[in-house]
């Protein structure tokens, strides 16, 4: 049983792509899973997935991701569906739209921040209804009285 779920632990923790320090990239990166870039990227990065940027990296452009831990720099647009991390090191010089923010201190955040999305959701307040009586209870209408102010036209 010890070796299944230790399997299942390194599959779930294990880097898709890797684009390592010196590397540089212009385009559109699409990826499923983790990645990580200790390089220069510029473009559009979109994942539901998780991007980790370590602290030589530095993109350029639009980033869409479901998780972000940065150590690097980012300017540009950034959208987190799920949370985002801002590590010592890290820059971010743009905008920023996350339900979960967590920035360390020492990480520079210039521009705006919305923190909207699944956070917003689950802030709006709930209306639930229950019947502790136990009894056969049956709606009852009724019907709204409408004030007369005496300036409606309907000549009455």
């Amino acid at each position: 049983m010890g070796l299944f779920s230790s399997k299942k632990t390194k599959e779930n923790s294990e880097l898709n792509a890797f684009l390592g320090v010196g590397t540089e990239y212009k385009g559109k990166l699409d990826f499923i899973g983790t990645v990580r870039i200790d390089g220069r990227f510029e473009g559009e990065i979109s994942t539901e997935g998780v991007l980790i940027l370590g602290r030589k990296a530095r993109v350029e452009g639009t980033v869409r991701v479901g998780q972000l831990n940065s150590c690097g720099e980012i300017i540009g647009d950034v959208r987190v569906k799920e949370k985002a991390v801002f590590e010592k090191t890290s820059v971010l010089k743009g905008s920023l739209d996350t339900p979960v923010l967590v920035v360390e201190k020492g990480a520079v955040v210039e521009g705006t921040i919305s923190m909207t999305g699944q956070a917003a959701a689950e802030a709006k307040p709930k209306v639930v209804s229950a019947n502790f009586g136990g009894g056969n209870l049956k709606p009852v209408a009724r019907e709204l009285e409408i004030a007369k102010t005496g300036s409606d036209d309907s000549g009455a």
